[in-house]
């Protein structure tokens, strides 16, 4: 792992302890005890230690620090992720999926079980913010830091409208939170000045804060984590994913807090399985990227379930390689839709699913116009049309391989 910019970097002003076993990428949670000038030693607590770092900053007495263990070793260097509650620019990995201070870190086998009963659609965290956004009182009975990073989450989502543009879409797609930690690795070979918002470091500041709330957590709402919302796999398809609606006048201020605090967790351990299904696909060296965009509109927030991926050349074919696109959405007016792209140079074959039959028609008569679109953008169209149901297997699929191989 590259070592963090001079802004961000802290190493040890006192001898490495004995028996100190960090792990790269680890988490690690620290107390201030005595407060020392930059690149002195400030005294702090991390577990049952008691160390001394050069830190980049003078931090305030009692104050908490988060840090990534960057390099291990005899030499250890750490990143400064988070400072007194407020996440700096370059927020961490998800501590949801990292072992807990003081602890090795897992396995992959460890890591992932930890995440599938975690994880759920993010649709119950956006229909959370949506309710916040409407209700200013209730917004407004949160705690500041919760409210500041709820506003800026909120905020960071792009609108509808700027993803029906090339580089609006090219925008949401980097600001998934799919390519957080690539980010954070360019500035870490200093690369980019700091990585750019994205969903991920907004989840994390948000759960963040909710995870130092002090008490003990209160029921939240029912439905945080929606069973009906299968994980992602390597090779998974899109799948549509409606709205949800949160009935805040049900909550008080702490169930408040916890819902936001199940959904956000819940949240971020989807967007990491998203991460970690784009991984495991890479096995075959082509590009293959599932991620969910949430789109801002008028009245809501909706999930644009996305896939782009290489589609492997053919032998001895004389057609350029081919790029494939495909993403579903459950939009109110509309109800599920999915849509398959397939671009081979020049040539473009699009095929439509729609489940509510009206939706059919609305969309077959859409066709001619969006035929001429592609047609002026120098495309040559090969294949449309709209088709009611839901699409069949793709004929040379990828194998959908379980996320676990569990045998009991």
């Amino acid at each position: 792992m590259q070592i963090p910019p001079t802004a961000l970097k802290v190493t040890l002003a006192s001898p490495r302890p004995a028996g100190l076993d960090w792990q790269v990428g680890q988490l690690l949670q620290a107390t201030v005890v005595k407060p020392a000038p930059p690149g002195e030693g400030t005294l702090v607590r991390v577990g049952g230690l008691e160390l001394a770092l050069k830190l980049p900053q003078t931090p305030a007495e009692g104050s908490r620090l988060t840090l990534q263990v960057v390099r291990a070793g005899a030499q250890p260097v750490l990143a400064l992720v988070e400072r007194g509650g407020a996440a700096l620019p370059t927020a961490a990995a998800d501590a949801s999926a990292r072992p807990a201070p003081g602890t090795a870190l897992p396995g992959a086998a460890s890591w992932l079980s930890s995440l599938l009963p975690a994880q759920g659609g993010q649709t119950a965290l956006l229909s959370a913010l949506w309710s916040l956004q409407q209700q200013p009182a209730r917004l407004a009975e949160l705690p500041a830091g919760v409210r500041d990073a709820v506003e800026q989450l909120f905020r960071q989502l792009p609108s509808a409208d700027q993803a029906t543009r090339p580089e609006g879409l090219r925008q949401a797609v980097q600001a998934s939170g799919l390519f957080h930690e690539a980010g954070l690795a360019a500035v870490a070979a200093g690369s980019a000045a700091g990585p750019a918002a994205n969903l991920k470091s907004a989840l994390l500041s948000l759960a963040t804060r909710l995870r130092a709330l002090p008490g003990s957590p209160p029921a939240g709402l029912a439905g945080a984590r929606p069973v009906d919302t299968p994980p992602p796999r390597p090779g998974a398809s899109p799948s549509p994913q409606p709205r949800m609606d949160t009935p805040m006048a049900l909550l008080g201020r702490e169930a408040l807090l916890e819902t936001l605090r199940s959904r956000a967790e819940s949240a971020l351990a989807r967007l990491a399985l998203h991460q970690w299904s784009s991984a495991e696909s890479s096995d075959s060296g082509l590009p293959r990227w599932l991620m969910e965009l949430p789109l801002r509109s008028g009245n809501g927030i909706d999930l644009v379930h996305l896939l782009l991926e290489r589609e492997p050349d053919q032998p001895e074919a004389e057609e350029q390689g081919t790029w494939r696109a495909e993403f579903a959405l459950d939009l109110p007016e509309l109800g599920p839709v999915r849509v398959r792209i397939a671009v081979t140079g020049d040539q473009v074959r699009t095929r439509l699913w729609a489940e509510n039959e009206a939706t059919v028609g609305r969309i077959r008569a859409e066709l001619p116009r969006l035929m001429k679109s592609l047609e002026n953008r120098r495309l040559e169209v090969k294949d449309l049309g709209c088709h009611a149901g839901i699409p069949p297997a793709p004929a040379e699929a990828r194998p959908q391989r379980p996320l676990l191989d569990d045998h009991a």
